[in-house]
């Protein structure tokens, strides 16, 4: 299976952890394993969660993301209205 790693910007979905299924955005690249995520909401810009890349499932490819808590919000809405959605279990 194409594993695809999540790259700054990406949408991506939680896979393990006490946010499983939550939907985040990339906002940073920290290391080869390792990125920080936020959602604007519970996460925001200023405390993002350090997450590791093969705990993340990458959902939307990314592009320009700006920094705020509002775009960050803006843009998971979107992204959920988009797709129906479903529980993966």
């Amino acid at each position: 299976m194409h594993h695809n790693e999540p790259k700054l910007g990406d949408t991506v979905v939680s896979l393990s952890g006490h946010d499983e299924g939550k939907c985040f955005v990339v906002t940073a690249e920290v290391s080869a394993d390792f990125v920080l995520i936020a959602d604007g909401k519970s996460r925001t810009v200023e405390k993002p969660k350090l997450k590791r890349k093969k705990h993340l499932r990458v959902v939307a490819e990314g592009g320009e993301i700006s920094p705020t808590n509002a775009a960050l919000k803006r843009r998971i809405k979107k992204f959920i209205s988009e797709r129906s959605v479903y529980a993966e279990k």
